[in-house]
């Protein structure tokens, strides 16, 4: 078997290009070859395994730009062939067919048993979870959900220090009606974050920000409003809400976690429900037999014990 290996090859100047030196290398290979590539082109070989033209040409025109091309399939030939002598190489050295057979159907039992596990739920299971159940598990159940990072609800305003109308600015930033200033922001703010419904981490209003969340928690009020400068603009955060690590997470927060817990135990019941059933139904049919564990025992070993009819 012939092996070749792209080595420094330029970069062509057109697919076209590219097609001939593929073509040529297959050519050459295919000469010498007298396996059946079932109407494929080989390009190069390692032991029993071969990469194909056709191969090489659909990743191309799936991913990469003419320029990059011809570097590609010199990196992506050279990986083949170091993957493909080092499997040729475990074949060689790992005689234990049948552990490796073991594995296999292992893994394809596994896969199985999860595709069809899957299936079932998504077409059998009701994942609705109604807002009732999911406020009972919470008053069940509140010190399970304790606030791993400072989470705020309010708003934040960047401006200009020339922006016109600061002074209303602050008084809307108070209000509890934003009408005013969502029309003001729309061409004057440099950044606004209205967060007054929803709970926000201190990390990510820091980010938004370009601070870090240390230097965020040390010129913020964690209620009310602060507003500080930089050399051209001015942060206003009204903060409503604020949360410490470790405390409770209220419902508002805690619903997404709860729902996902309930979900995940309807569908645990639901699959052993439906294992049971399963079991039931076949030893009603009688397609389960038993055998004694009894190795000195040659009447158990050929016949089944409590064989179901």
């Amino acid at each position: 078997m012939q092996t070749i290996i792209f080595a420094g090859m330029k970069h062509p100047r057109t697919p076209y290009m590219l097609s001939i030196m593929l073509a040529v290398v297959a050519f050459l290979i295919s000469c010498s070859d007298s396996v059946d590539h079932g109407g494929k082109t080989p390009l190069v070989s390692a032991g029993d395994e071969y990469l194909y033209k056709e191969d090489i040409e659909q990743l191309l025109a799936l991913n990469y730009t003419i320029e990059d091309s011809a570097a590609f399939v010199d990196k992506y030939i050279k990986q083949w062939l170091e993957d493909a002598l080092l499997y040729d190489r475990a074949k060689r050295n790992i005689s234990s067919s049948k552990e490796i057979t073991r594995l296999i159907e292992n893994y394809k039992k596994s896969l199985l048993l999860n595709i069809y596990q899957e299936r079932l739920v998504d077409q059998q299971l009701d994942k609705e979870i109604t807002p009732e159940e999911i406020a009972s598990f919470y008053d069940a159940n509140k010190t399970m959900f304790k606030v791993e990072e400072p989470m705020l609800k309010g708003l934040l305003l960047k401006v200009s220090q020339k922006a016109p109308k600061l002074d209303a600015v602050r008084k809307w930033c108070k209000s509890a009606e934003p009408d005013e200033l969502e029309k003001y922001t729309l061409t004057n703010a440099q950044i606004y974050e209205y967060f007054r419904e929803t709970w926000m981490p201190l990390s990510a209003l820091a980010s938004k920000l370009s601070f870090t969340e240390k230097e965020l928690k040390e010129k913020i009020s964690t209620q009310g409003m602060t507003e500080f400068k930089d050399t051209a603009s001015i942060y206003i955060i009204n903060i409503n809400d604020y949360l410490p690590v470790g405390s409770i997470k209220p419902l508002d927060l805690a619903e997404g976690e709860i729902k996902e817990l309930l979900v995940n135990s309807r569908k645990a019941e639901f699959l052993q429900k439906t294992k049971q059933n399963l079991y039931n139904e076949a030893i009603q049919n009688g397609d389960i037999k038993f055998w004694s564990m009894d190795a000195d025992s040659t009447e158990n070993k050929q016949t089944p014990q409590n064989e179901c009819k």
